[in-house]
């Protein structure tokens, strides 16, 4: 048959050859005042995780190391975005670095799972990290595992009784900017530093790991930003300016952290804290967000679409809202009326 191994000893030995994946480890988080009360968090290093994606001998020739502009013709005046290297963002960041430094787009994906529904409501709470350097077509194949499970957070209640449920809610938020800290933690140094890595052709590089994209849903995008549920995650617009036709300023971490300092020094109390961050569109509920301090980086910026929430409900509850302020209900029943028969309809 051609085959490498002679017996199954033999190829458990070639197994064995494989370079395994980054490892698991466990930690627990608590509140001061409940120290009895822990939070489990499992999570593995996210720069192996790296090094694994760019060591992927079966990418090798596709992984993208260098920015480049595409054109649509000869003449270079529309220009093609369709990969991240294609970007505007990786073209300026690669300026920055130091010479023969390459960048290493980080994308984050977080998405609370409900596993079962009657089986006490067991949940999930995974999050993900796939690199830019690899094209699109791979990245969103399973088959590729060009995407790393790099950790769980907790999904367990906050039992203190003598918490009210908006102090609940707000230990909830402290608990997943802890927790995501705890996972994310080695990515900042090696942003600012850089790391050598072994790509899958042989060759050693140095790259630089940067938080690039977030993708989550809106609820999560509120709570990933510390932007006040109801406003935009990536403008200071309030909620009731979402709907004009001008743009709003947009929300920077800067910005975001001078907030919540602001408010940090002028408030007496929780209270005031809450109060003061939410007239500035900010959550109030967080003081040390996980992605501060991560090196070139713009939480707000990172934050992707919603596609489905966002883009598709969102769009379709618009057109539904704008049809039926048009169309008088005798026109509608007569156009639904001129309709061909189909089944089922």
């Amino acid at each position: 048959l051609g085959l490498s191994f002679h017996n199954s000893r033999a190829m458990h030995q070639i197994i064995d050859t494989i370079p395994s994946r980054s490892l698991w480890h466990t930690t627990y988080l608590s509140f001061p005042d409940d120290p009895e009360e822990r939070h489990m968090v499992q999570y593995r290093d996210p720069l192996e995780a790296i090094h694994t994606l760019l060591g992927n001998p079966a990418h090798a020739e596709t992984i993208v190391y260098k920015p480049c502009k595409v054109f649509s013709d000869e003449s270079k005046e529309n220009r093609i975005y369709s990969e991240m290297w294609t970007g505007k963002w990786w073209h300026a960041l690669q300026g920055q670095l130091p010479e023969g430094s390459a960048v290493a787009p980080v994308i984050i994906a977080t998405d609370k799972t409900q596993l079962t529904q009657f089986s006490s409501s067991k949940s999930a709470y995974p999050v993900y990290l796939t690199l830019g350097n690899i094209p699109r077509a791979i990245r969103r194949k399973p088959s590729q595992q060009a995407c790393i499970l790099i950790g769980y957070l907790s999904v367990d209640k906050i039992m203190n009784a003598k918490l009210s449920k908006k102090e609940k809610t707000s230990r909830i938020q402290h608990l997943f900017h802890d927790s995501m800290h705890t996972v994310l933690d080695p990515l900042k140094e090696a942003g600012r530093n850089g790391m050598e890595v072994v790509g899958g052709d042989g060759k050693v590089r140095r790259i630089h790991p940067i938080l690039a994209c977030y993708v989550a849903d809106y609820p999560e995008q509120c709570l990933v930003a510390c932007a006040k549920y109801g406003t935009c995650p990536k403008c200071q617009s309030p909620a009731s300016e979402l709907g004009s036709n001008m743009p709003g300023e947009p929300r920077t971490q800067a910005w975001t952290m001078g907030v919540i300092k602001d408010a940090k020094a002028k408030s007496r109390n929780l209270h005031q804290f809450h109060s003061l961050c939410q007239s500035k569109g900010v959550s109030g509920t967080i003081q040390r967000p996980f992605w501060d301090g991560f090196p070139y980086s713009n939480i707000h910026l990172s934050m992707t679409p919603d596609v489905l929430h966002q883009l598709y409900q969102g769009i379709f509850k618009h057109m539904v809202t704008w049809c039926d302020y048009f169309l008088h209900p005798s026109e509608l029943d007569a156009r639904i009326k001129s309709l061909p028969p189909c089944f089922g309809v």
